[in-house]
């Protein structure tokens, strides 16, 4: 003769069964209320410390797995700026070991970035809007207490990066006459194993190279002797193969005159 159950057992089953629904009920609307709610909480916030308008496609971000993604994503210069864009991302995705965000080295897998088109301006005041956004986000910081050297430096260590730049452009309000120039760059590069901002600027060459360095170098605490090392690195390179070029073309023309005597 089976055993049959109490009332009582029956009784707290029927609330374990209705705490665990009311539960999960909690958890999706936490989910939802996390992927529609976080875009606008981070372009108000972005706004309000730093005046530059924030808009996205789409951003979902995983605390769990440190995994991020970002898509269709425009940050415009504050009102009475001359020029309104500033960054235009076409994508922006993250794949992070999770605990190397509580070390001082970060690492990742992957990191994808898509860029559409970055807007360097300089307004009528002389204020260069990536010195602008990065105080406006982080503070200024005080002239007067310099960090000592050899201080903790935030490290990085990203095992495959993907990186495509469109267009860079640079414009500059602060004279009396203004002055933009466009450069499509047009990269397209997988890069392995990056532990350094030289690593990262490493796809650009001429006059790209030069407004990347100087606005990188003003996100980037301490990295000012990486950038000018790799824009020396790169220079060098390029001065040596216009020397070679030089050379080249002298000896064509010593052995050229030669050639002709010996023509019919």
């Amino acid at each position: 003769m089976k055993p049959t159950d109490s009332p009582l057992s029956s009784r707290h089953g029927g609330l374990l069964g209705k705490l665990l629904f009311f539960l999960g009920i909690v958890v999706v609307c936490g989910a939802i209320a996390w992927v529609v709610l976080l875009p606008s909480i981070i372009s108000t916030v972005i706004r309000a410390e730093t005046g530059f308008a924030v808009q996205m496609e789409k951003l979902s971000v995983n605390p769990f797995t440190a995994s991020a993604e970002l898509r269709g994503f425009v940050l415009q210069n504050p009102g009475g700026w001359p020029a309104k864009e500033f960054v235009e991302l076409r994508q922006f995705t993250v794949d992070a070991h999770l605990f190397s965000l509580l070390t001082n080295r970060f690492v990742a897998d992957e990191v994808v970035v898509d860029v559409v088109q970055v807007s360097l301006a300089k307004n009528q005041q002389g204020v260069l809007n990536v010195n602008a956004f990065k105080d406006g986000l982080l503070g200024k910081a005080d002239t007067k207490e310099q960090p000592k050297s050899g201080g903790s430096r935030r490290e990085f260590f990203i095992k495959h990066l993907v990186l495509k730049f469109d267009k860079l452009v640079s414009a500059d309000y602060s004279g009396k006459k203004p002055s933009v120039k466009e450069y499509n760059l047009n990269i397209r590069r997988d890069l392995t194993d990056v532990d350094s901002v030289a690593k990262i600027i490493s796809p650009f060459a001429g006059a790209a190279l030069g407004l990347v360095t100087d606005a990188v170098g003003g996100l980037f605490k301490g990295g000012t002797d990486s950038l000018n090392a790799a824009t020396g690195t790169l220079k060098g390179t390029a001065s040596s193969l216009q020397d070679a070029g030089k050379k080249t073309g002298e000896m064509l023309k010593v052995l050229i005159p030669p050639l002709d005597k010996k023509k019919p």
